[in-house]
Order: structure tokens, then sequence, then C-alpha cells
């Protein structure tokens, strides 16, 4: 009888719940996979959190929200799948604090009570048992994206551009991957901000605004894009705030100017990182909500010369990847098995990722 594990994820422009119903026996397959709208009053509350995280009556009725609609959506999510056994889940949480200097990762989701209240068993905090192993607690997928890429030749290189952007790839035959910086987080902000719209579709709106050269080479000069791997980065650092400050030296009043002068960012410094990277393959595959801007994606196509490949084995694709990565994850701990390739996080050995909830 073949084991499934069901995966969710919540990515940082919290636009849905995303599962993935998953079996990795003999054959990589995703079976099922969907997603859930979150309502705007919810994102709200979310967002505000994000910013109050040690607000504790904020945090614990926030808290008490999310796990109520992951377990809402989780019960239509099986009626939907249509699957009655379920060996596992594997959840990360909505991140609101994430500091791998002080082994402090604080997330939404109370894994206790969705195991209590679904009698599955749950499987979360693989940020924070990376972190008590000394790394960074991210990045987690590319063990992932190396697991269903281990047999193609040539090695299919991966670019996650969720909010903030994460490259795996291998160099010498040897696995790498690392945060380069923001990719939809900052954008994403501006087009909420100043044009009332989710997200720049395509690029559309950057591409009518002039770049202000002076303010990009200085945020190109934050120090994180010039530090060693292994490095992981978030809105803890690309936020508003750093914006703002910006924003206000270099008078961005022009609001065309500042998404085109973000947006650019984006591609620059994803770019730099992948051309720095000494590829043992030239072909690319786009995840995340991100792969659906055509305009950033044929900049960063353009300035690196690489080849997009738009399918990977096991029925995977940009919406399902990662919330299938947490079920791969989840399949890991459930069955004792330590994850390898430490240096990755800047772990200091191999580690057991996650904590079981029953």
């Amino acid at each position: 009888m073949p084991e499934n594990y069901i995966g969710i994820m919540c990515g940082t422009s919290l636009d849905s719940l995303d599962f993935s119903l998953c079996c990795f026996e003999k054959v990589k397959k995703l079976k099922t996979f969907k997603s859930y709208r979150i309502n705007q009053k919810l994102k709200d509350k979310i967002n505000l959190c994000k910013t109050k995280p040690n607000n504790q009556s904020l945090f614990n009725e926030t808290d008490e929200e999310v796990t109520r609609f992951i377990i809402h959506s989780l019960h239509k999510f099986i009626i939907f799948s249509k699957i009655k056994k379920i060996k596992a889940i594997g959840y990360p949480g909505i991140t609101l604090v994430h500091n791998p200097n002080k082994c402090i990762s604080k997330t939404l989701g109370n894994l206790k009570m969705i195991a209590a209240k679904t009698n599955f068993k749950v499987i979360g905090d693989f940020r924070l048992s990376d972190m008590k192993a000394g790394g960074q607690g991210a990045p987690l997928a590319p063990y992932f994206h190396e697991y269903i890429s281990l047999k193609e030749k040539p090695f299919i290189n991966i670019l996650n551009l969720g909010g903030f952007a994460n490259w795996t790839y291998k160099s010498g035959n040897k696995l790498m991957a690392y945060d380069t910086g923001p990719a939809n987080y900052l954008i994403d902000l501006i087009s909420n901000r100043y044009f009332n719209v989710p997200y720049d579709r395509n690029g559309l709106l950057a591409k009518k605004g002039k770049i202000n050269d002076e303010a990009l080479v200085a945020m190109l000069s934050d120090r994180f894009f010039d530090q060693a791997i292994p490095k992981s980065t978030g809105f803890e650092r690309f936020n508003l705030k750093w914006l703002t400050k910006f924003k206000d030296r270099f008078k961005l009043t022009n609001k065309n100017t500042l998404i085109a002068t973000v947006s650019q960012l984006t591609i620059i410094s994803i770019s730099d990182a992948i051309n720095s990277s000494h590829l043992d393959s030239q072909y690319i595959f786009f995840a995340g909500g991100g792969s659906r801007n055509t305009f950033i994606k044929k900049e960063i196509l353009k300035r690196t010369g690489l080849t997009e490949t738009k399918s990977i084995p096991g029925n995977f694709n940009y919406k399902n990847l990662e919330s299938s990565a947490f079920a791969w994850l989840a399949m890991k701990r459930d069955q004792g098995k330590s994850i390898p390739k430490a240096y990755l996080t800047g772990a200091r050995c191999s580690r057991k990722l996650g904590t079981i909830y029953r």
C-alpha cells in the first residue's frame, strides 16, 4: 500500500494555503494539488502580526484563526483528493520571526491543535530543528529539489521566485543552494501600496517606469548581497522600512520609477548570483509565484544565458513544488531519516528535521 504524505505551504504573499498530496515510493509523484485562498481580513491580521510579533494577545488571536483555517481547508482537501489514509502532514508554518543567530523561529499555525483536531500525525518546526544544529533554518526545499532531479541529466537548476529568491544548482557535481535576496516581496509591497493591485502582472508597471540608477546601486550595496553562503533572508531585512530609506534618500516620488528600480534590484541580484555559480548545467526551472512574471523571467534569462525548461519529473510544477517539498520532508522525518549535506544551511552535521505532533 503506497504511503501518502500531505505538504502544506503558505508563501510570503499570503494569497493562499497550498496543499500537495504526494507518494514517494518507487515513483516520485504528486497525486493531487489544491489551493485555498486566504481572505483579506485574515491576510491583514497576519501582516499586522508580522509587524508586532511580540504582541502576545494579537499572536494568540491570529494563531487561533490561522489554525482553524488550516483545519477547515485540510478537511476540504481530504474530500477533494478522495484519499482515506494519510501517513503524515508536513507544515512549516507562516513565518513571523526568522532569526538564526538567536535560534528563533516564530510561526503561525498550532501544530498540536491541528494534530488533535484531525487525528493525523503533523510534522513541523523544520527550520527550528536546523537552527538548533547551527544552521540558518533555510533553505530546506533544495533537498527536495535534488531528490526529484537526481537522475536527470543534465541536472535542472531551480530558481524559486517566492517573496524571496532561492537558488538551487550543482557546481562540480556538488549541490548548492541559498537565498539570493528579494524576489516578489518588495514588488508586491509597492504594487499594493501605490497601485492598489496585489502584484505587477508580467512586469507591466515596472516596464512603464524609468530606473533610478543611483538608487539601484545603493540598494545593491546592501551587505547581504556580498555575504558568503550559506545565507538566508526574509522580510526581517528587506521590508517597508528598508524600502522607505531608499525612497526618501533618492526622492523616488514617482511610483513607476520606484517599482521599475526595485524590479531591477530583483533581476540584477538574482542574475549576479547565477552568473557567479559555475554551473554544471545550463538548464533552469522557474518555480513560485514570480515565475508568472514574464518580464522578470526574460530579463534573468537574457542576463544569464540559461535555457528555461518548463517541466520537471513527477508531475511537479511551479505552483506545487514548495508544498510538495514539505510533504517529502515530513516523510523523511516520519521514517526517522537524517538530512545530509548540512553545509547547505550551515548546520554542524546531518540532522533529523522537524518535530512530530500526534
